[in-house]
């Protein structure tokens, strides 16, 4: 039940952190990259209308500056035979005039390139008096055609040498031959060209199925009214797939490694949660054994003392002393532990008063120094600041964190050293430093230091940190040690200052 339980919350965490994000990135991502091969298309539109705009203008102003020469180049009178050879030789050479005719004034036909069965007269006679009266070629695509597909006429006046017009020069160019250019150049794209009563002239390209015409790109030729429209190519799946692949990949790869990292912090929390669990718990049991045990251990040690000290009165003899004092010796011994143990309890309803570091330090510094001439280790204590910091405690706890500690200091130090204690603080914050240059903690036991029952000395007890960082955490402040092994060490008690002046 415990393992299903699991995996719907891990089942529960992925969804949150990798799926659903990865869904959601996808979706911009997607409709980012949609708008970007869009717009590139459109680019593309744009120069390939351009492109073509300017084909069909040059073929325009080509064919009309041809048309042009040749009217200007012709004598008067005109030579109908010469005329259809040089309109013949024109119209073989370029496949894009569907038919050249040479007009009279009245616009009939009296050369054309085409069979004498196609010859007739066509309704064109409002252009011919505008090309007459402008002295200049016109360019339609509204009259009637000769062949069987739409054509583009170029309408050219032919002048005498006294300027009067007497002949028209037409050039019909293939609507078709166009296509084909444009089919040629983007065939992947659906073009338009529209006149100037929006019909469409021609179309070029497959027309794209309602749902993939978009807005298009479009400009005006310059000799005539026509509007070129251009739609770019539609966005396509496998652009889509290629461009976003990687994409998708990578996202997917991030978020399930930040879903692996998540995963590490929380099991690395939940294990030091459980670490922290099992040392309260051990604490826990501690007191309770403490707090069931100590007071029954002291009550016979009681009656041992006195009856100690009865029969130190009654054994005068060096010998029976010497071995009262190691029962005495002993006997302390015992009450010392019994102490740590009662420490380690649950705590009891004392009253803490304002007390001040330096006094706490300076009433137990006697009793370091006599500690410290066993080790021939010279102790020195400072404190430079100018007001003395005050802590709400009880001054015994203080005392006896600060000798503890001390005492561990002077015994790693067996062939002598220095030991110093310093006091420093701030607004907040008073320190208490311990510092020696001792044999030094070794790493491994570093991180089990504050576990109980953890010692390095032959007759320790393992309690003394515990008991000095219980302590300490009872008047919400914090013990920290650094020791390099050969150097020494250094212990930093942190305990929070009382703003309240001493009275």
């Amino acid at each position: 039940m415990s393992n299903m339980k699991n995996i719907w919350k891990n089942l529960r965490l992925y969804l949150i952190l990798v799926m659903i994000p990865a869904f959601i990135i996808s979706f911009f991502v997607y409709e980012q990259e949609r708008e970007n091969i869009t717009e590139k298309h459109r680019q593309t539109a744009t120069l390939m209308l351009n492109i073509h705009r300017n084909q069909i203008n040059y073929l325009i102003g080509e064919t009309e500056a041809r048309m042009s020469s040749m009217a200007t180049a012709l004598n008067h009178p005109i030579d109908q035979k010469q005329m259809k050879r040089i309109l013949t030789e024109t119209y073989k050479k370029e496949p894009r005039f569907s038919a050249l005719y040479l007009l009279d004034k009245n616009g009939d036909i009296t050369v054309s390139t085409l069979p004498v069965k196609e010859k007739k007269h066509l309704p064109y006679k409002g252009i011919l008096r505008k090309a007459e009266s402008s002295k200049k070629s016109v360019i339609t695509d509204d009259v009637g055609s000769t062949s069987h597909s739409r054509e583009l006429s170029i309408f050219t006046p032919v002048f005498d040498p006294e300027g009067h017009v007497t002949n028209f020069l037409l050039a019909s160019i293939r609507i078709d031959y166009l296509k084909n250019i444009m089919n040629v150049l983007s065939p992947e794209l659906y073009i338009k060209i529209l006149n100037q009563k929006d019909q469409i002239v021609l179309t070029a390209g497959h027309a794209p199925s309602e749902n993939e015409t978009g807005q298009t790109v479009d400009a005006f030729l310059d000799q005539i009214d026509w509007k070129l429209e251009v739609y770019p190519e539609p966005v396509q799946l496998d652009e889509l797939v290629h461009s976003l692949l990687l994409s998708f990949l990578s996202i997917f790869i991030l978020l399930n490694i930040l879903f692996l990292l998540i995963q590490y912090v929380l099991l690395k929390r939940r294990t030091k949660q459980e670490r922290a669990q099992n040392e309260a718990q051990k604490l826990e049991l501690i007191g309770t054994l403490a707090a069931s045990t100590a007071h029954e251990i002291r009550n016979p040690l009681t009656g041992i003392s006195g009856f100690i000290q009865l029969l130190q009165k009654k054994y005068k003899s060096e010998e029976d002393q010497m071995y009262f004092s190691v029962i005495e010796q002993e006997i302390k011994r015992i009450n010392q532990i019994v102490s740590e143990f009662l420490v380690l309890g649950k705590p009891t309803a004392e009253q803490w008063k304002l007390n001040s570091m330096n006094e706490m330090i300076d009433e137990i510094m006697p009793i370091i120094h006599s500690e410290a001439n066993l080790y021939n280790v010279e102790v020195s204590f400072c404190d430079h600041a100018e007001n003395p910091a005050y802590v709400y405690c009880k001054k015994d706890h203080i005392k006896q964190v600060v000798l503890n500690v001390a005492k561990n200091s002077l015994e790693s130090m067996k062939n002598g050293g220095k030991l110093l204690i310093k006091i420093e603080h701030d607004e907040q914050t008073a320190e208490i430093i311990v510092k020696d240059n001792g044999e030094g903690i070794p790493k491994e036991m570093m991180e089990k230091i504050f576990q109980p029952f953890v010692t390095s000395k032959e007759k320790g007890t393992g309690l003394g940190l515990v008991v000095c960082k219980r302590i300490i955490s009872m008047y919400g402040g914090t013990i920290q040690i650094d020791s390099e092994r050969l150097k020494g060490t250094t212990v930093t008690i942190t305990l929070p200052i009382s703003n309240e002046q001493h009275g």
